[in-house]
C-alpha cells in the first residue's frame, strides 16, 4: 500500500536522524522497488526478522514505500525518482555517507519499452557508486523460483502432474527446462510465464508441506537462491545477447550483503 510521498519521506527521515543523530555513522541500505506488492511482501519479513542483527552491526535497512494514489509509477524511472526524492529529504536531517548504498530493484519485463530508462539508470549508477541496481530478467519471480529450483530443472521435476499437462504444447515437453520454457514465451510473454510458474511451484510446496507458504518462510532458502542466481550470472543490458538469451536475476547482490550481516551468514559460508 503506497503512502503520500512527502509526509512519508519526512517521517522516515526523522526516524533515521533521531536514531543515529545528524552525524551518526551507521551504514544505510535504502531500497526502492518497482513492484508494490510481491517484492515488499518478500523483503519486509526479512528486514523485520533480522532487525536486531542489523542494529548490532550498526546497519539500518529501509525499504521505501510506494507513493499513494500513483498507479503509473511501476517503471524503472519511477524507482530511481522515488529513491532520489527520499534521499533529498533525508539529507535535510542526516548526512548520507559515500559508503551508504541506495538499491533499486527493477524488472526487464517488456524490454523494448524500458531499454532507454534502464540504460539511463545504469549510467547514473556508474557515475555515482552509491546507487546500486538489481535487474531481474524478465521479473522478480525468477528470484522466487530460485529458492526451490535452479532453472535447469525440468518441468516434470518441479510442476505437479495435474498442472503440467495443460502447459505441454508445441515444442514444450515435460523434459523442457524452466529456463527454456521461459525463453520460449517470447520477450513480451516471459513475465506472465514466470508469474505462472512461481504460482504453481509455490502451490506445490504448500501442498507438499501441508501448510501455507508465506514469504517469511522463504528466508531459510535464501542461501540456495543466492548460489543459483550467481550461476546464472549478471543481467547486463550491454551484453549482445540481452535480454533474449539471458534469464536471471541480480537480487542476490543485495541479499548476499544483507544475509552476511545476520545469523544466516553461517549457512552461506558452509
Amino acid at each position: 500500500m503506497g503512502r503520500e510521498r512527502n509526509t512519508y519521506d519526512q517521517a522516515i527521515s526523522r526516524v533515521i536522524a533521531s536514531k543515529f543523530g545528524p552525524e551518526g555513522k551507521p551504514k544505510l541500505y535504502i531500497i526502492a522497488v518497482e513492484d508494490a506488492e510481491i517484492t515488499p511482501d518478500y523483503l519486509n519479513p526479512l528486514i523485520a526478522k533480522y532487525e536486531q542483527d542489523f542494529s548490532l552491526r550498526n546497519v539500518h535497512v529501509e525499504l521505501i514505500d510506494r507513493e499513494e494514489g500513483k498507479t503509473n509509477n511501476s517503471d524503472p524511472k519511477s524507482v530511481y525518482d522515488t529513491i532520489k526524492k527520499f534521499c533529498e529529504e533525508l539529507e535535510k536531517q542526516y548526512d548520507i555517507q559515500e559508503y551508504d548504498e541506495l538499491w533499486m530493484i527493477i524488472d526487464t519485463d517488456d524490454y523494448n519499452n524500458r531499454k532507454r530508462a534502464i540504460s539511463e539508470i545504469l549510467e547514473k549508477c556508474n557515475k555515482n557508486p552509491i546507487y546500486k541496481l538489481c535487474i531481474s530478467n524478465p521479473c522478480f519471480e525468477v528470484w522466487l523460483i530460485l529458492h526451490f529450483f535452479d532453472l535447469e530443472t525440468s518441468l516434470k521435476d518441479c510442476i505437479p502432474e495435474n498442472k503440467l499437462k495443460p502447459i505441454l504444447q508445441g515444442n514444450i515437453s515435460e523434459n523442457t527446462t524452466l529456463k527454456d520454457y521461459i525463453k520460449n514465451s517470447g520477450i513480451k510473454g516471459r513475465p506472465q510465464t514466470c508469474k505462472k510458474l512461481w504460482k504453481m511451484i509455490r502451490q506445490s510446496n504448500m501442498i507438499r508441506q501441508n501448510k501455507k507458504l508465506p514469504y517469511e518462510q522463504l528466508i531459510e532458502y535464501i542461501p540456495q537462491a543466492i548460489s543459483r542466481a550467481k550461476i546464472l550470472g549478471e543481467c547486463n543490458p550491454n551484453d549482445p545477447d540481452y535480454p533474449e538469451h539471458k534469464i536471471g536475476t541480480e537480487i542476490y547482490k543485495l541479499l548476499e550483503k544483507l544475509t552476511q550481516l545476520t545469523q544466516m551468514s553461517t549457512n552461506l559460508d558452509s
